[in-house]
């Protein structure tokens, strides 16, 4: 029997496996009452310190709220960050070449009307970034490396947001 015959098979088994376990899709809204879209819409995301925050948040909004903010939310998200960076891949004058960019968050989500913690936890997001002899070429690269994880920790905060409104 060929891959391409037992493939199917496969895919049927795991299928009706999933079903039966009582596996829903985080956004599914079929058969459901609940709307996990609808109500990431009604998170308030605090501010957050510095640059890197920034970031993190207008990146979260877009995620959480795509057509803006609820002018009566239900939900606080309070995230604090912690930023980091180590240098790699030494050179044999002891000059790195290579580092590592690394974000931590500390979230927390509560109900506002009953003050009810929904989920709380730590996420973090890693990049690296080359270390050229052109400074202006390294501080552009750290840049961008900064934002491809303040992406990266927006899009997990996001998730970490609908698993808690979900499971309420």
């Amino acid at each position: 029997m060929t891959l391409r015959a037992v493939f199917p098979i496969v895919a049927i088994l795991a299928l009706t496996t999933l079903s039966a376990c009582g596996f829903r899709p985080l956004y599914a809204t079929a058969g459901d009452d609940y709307n996990t879209a609808a109500s990431m819409a009604r998170v308030n995301v605090a501010l957050i310190n510095d640059r890197v925050g920034q970031l993190t948040r207008n990146a979260l909004l877009e995620t959480l709220t795509p057509r803006g903010q609820s002018t009566n939310p239900l939900y606080d998200l309070s995230v604090t960050l912690t930023e980091s960076t180590s240098e790699q891949g030494f050179t044999k004058d002891n000059e790195a070449t290579i580092a590592d960019y690394l974000i931590r968050a500390n979230y927390q989500l509560v109900r506002r009307s009953d003050s009810k913690v929904l989920r709380e936890g730590t996420v973090r997001a890693r990049t690296s970034y080359n270390i050229v002899e052109s400074d202006f070429a390294s501080i552009e690269a750290e840049d961008s490396a900064r934002r491809d994880a303040a992406r990266n920790l927006a899009q997990q905060l996001a998730n970490q947001v609908a698993i808690g409104l979900r499971s309420q």
